[in-house]
C-alpha cells in the first residue's frame, strides 16, 4: 500500500518530466513519513521513533525540542516507551 501512494505522489508530482523522479523521492518520502495515516492515527515516524519529527526549518530558530534536548534523559524515556509499546499498540 506505502508503494502504491508513493508511487502515485511521484507520478502527480513529475507530470511530464518523468526523468526527475530520483530528485524528487526524498520529498516525497518525507511527506509521506510525516503524513497522519487514518489506519493508525500517527505517523510513521511517530510509529517507529515514538516522537514528531522536528522541520529542518525550525533548526535555524531557536526551538524547545532542540534547546532543551538532554541525550540522557532521552535515552531514558526511549527504554521507557519500548516496555510500554504494547499498551500504545493496543
Amino acid at each position: 500500500m506505502a508503494n502504491k501512494i508513493i508511487k502515485k505522489t511521484l507520478k502527480t508530482k513529475l507530470d511530464n518530466a518523468k526523468g526527475y523522479w530520483p530528485d524528487l523521492l526524498p520529498e516525497v518520502l518525507w511527506s509521506y513519513r510525516t503524513t497522519f495515516h487514518t489506519c493508525t492515527g500517527e505517523t510513521p515516524v511517530f510509529i517507529s521513533f515514538g516522537t514528531e519529527s522536528v522541520v529542518l526549518v525550525k533548526i535555524s530558530q531557536p526551538f524547545y525540542q532542540t534547546s532543551a534536548y538532554d541525550a540522557k534523559a532521552n535515552d531514558e524515556q526511549l527504554a521507557l516507551n519500548l516496555d510500554l509499546i504494547t499498551e500504545l499498540c493496543d
